[in-house]
């Protein structure tokens, strides 16, 4: 069974020391300690971010975070979600021990309840962004149905699901 944690005092290291494969660090934007001080950041400054700790058994396997901001990049400025508020899928990984087991895709489904139940506000669009070469990655999102936007930025792609199609 699949729990997600908030980050605490209790588990922040053991978070922050989970690692993903040597041949897998291309695929992820941030670390987590990195994450864990944005959502500081970012909820200093009232944009809602939510870091958690994936565990299984009372065992941390991995980490994920999201956000609730308006999509506002220039680089988004001719999708129908520009300058909409959504939810932001920031981080997902899971530890190089515990890969292949399905805990990814059971944290990713239990995040997209979380969202879908939307928290920290109304939402039409959940976006996040994943390496153009993660073809595990790809599947995964689009099995939920995630479709890619186009927009490809630092090797990764875009992708975006509606919120309103379950």
């Amino acid at each position: 069974m699949i729990e997600l944690r908030k980050i605490t005092e209790d588990n922040i290291d053991e978070v922050i020391a989970l690692e993903v494969r040597e041949n897998q660090k291309d695929f992820i934007l941030t670390t987590n300690l990195r994450s864990i001080a944005d959502a500081y950041v970012l909820n200093a400054n009232g944009e809602p971010a939510i870091p958690f700790g994936i565990y299984t058994d009372g065992v941390v396997v991995g980490f994920l975070m999201y956000t609730y901001d308006t999509l506002d990049h220039e680089s988004f400025e001719n999708e129908v979600f520009y300058r909409k508020k959504g939810y932001f899928i920031w981080h997902i990984m899971i530890d190089k021990r515990y890969q292949g087991k399905g805990y990814g895709k059971l944290a990713f489904e239990k995040m997209l309840v979380d969202i879908e139940a939307m928290p920290y506000g109304e939402a039409e669009y959940v976006a996040l962004f994943y390496h153009t070469s993660n073809l595990t990655a790809k599947t995964l999102y689009a099995s939920f149905g995630f479709s890619e936007s186009g927009i490809v930025q630092d090797n990764s792609i875009l992708a975006i699901k509606n919120l309103d199609e379950k």
